[in-house]
Formats: C-alpha cells, sequence, structure tokens
C-alpha cells in the first residue's frame, strides 16, 4: 500500500521522471550535445545550453556526500527525527534523498549507497520514490 507523503511539484519534466518511476526505473534527462547528466530535469542543458536530451537510465549507485537530520517536523508526513542525504550519484548530478536500511549514527561521508525504492502517493497520484541504503549482501 502506497504510504502519502507531500506534494509533489509537477512540470513536465517532472511529470516524466515520476512517470518512470512507476516501473521503479531511476531515469534523466542525458544531454544529447555534451552527455552531461541532468538533475533536476528542464529544458536545456546547463553545460551547453543544447535541448536536445534523452531519458537515460542510471546505475543507481550513489555516495554519501553529507546528511542531516531533523528534529522539528515539517511536513506530517515526514515526523521527526527524519534524515535526510545528499548524494552524488555514480553518474555525477547531486541528488537528495533518505537514507533506509541503515541508522543515521551509521552514515559516513564517502559510503556507498545503494537505489530502492518506496510505494508513495500524493494528490497527483501514485509513484515510487527513490530511496538508497547499504548494498545489497552478494551471494
Amino acid at each position: 500500500m502506497a504510504t502519502a507523503r507531500p506534494v509533489r511539484a509537477m512540470d513536465p519534466y517532472a511529470e516524466q521522471f515520476w512517470a518512470f518511476t512507476l516501473s521503479r526505473e531511476l531515469r534523466l534527462q542525458r544531454c544529447a550535445a555534451c552527455g552531461k547528466f541532468r538533475w533536476p530535469p528542464g529544458p536545456t542543458c546547463d553545460r551547453c545550453l543544447s535541448d536536445d536530451f534523452a531519458w537515460s537510465p542510471l546505475s543507481g549507485k550513489a555516495k554519501v556526500l553529507s546528511w542531516t537530520t531533523f528534529r522539528r517536523g515539517y511536513f506530517p508526513e515526514y515526523p521527526p527525527p527524519h534524515t535526510v542525504v545528499a548524494l552524488e550519484l555514480a553518474e555525477g548530478p547531486l541528488f537528495i534523498s533518505y537514507p533506509v536500511d541503515v541508522e543515521p549514527s551509521d552514515l559516513r561521508d564517502g559510503m556507498t549507497l545503494e537505489l530502492r525504492w518506496i510505494d508513495a502517493t500524493d494528490k497527483f497520484g501514485e509513484y515510487n520514490l527513490p530511496v538508497f541504503g547499504p548494498p545489497a549482501a552478494r551471494g
């Protein structure tokens, strides 16, 4: 069952990003001219100003850059304490998310996390929220 989340900001580019999450695909715009991944999505590349792009799949790997724990409530859907992480995706863009299956006290600068998904809903409908947790054990 999908969990209620704060309302997403929606425009035609964000709408496409969230549509991919329905099939649990993390895709970002990649400039067809210079190859730069861009986040948040928008009409032109901030490196070369090209408006030509494709929605390219990502590896789902990220490195922790920073994190903070909010001790005050800002959204009823995220009761305190609520930890948020700033990540550098393997493909380069910075991405804000929250950690799963890891205690905030165990987060470390440079720690590798991998993509996970949480079922979510808001006034625009159901979607899957990309979140990040420790790499799954291989074996």
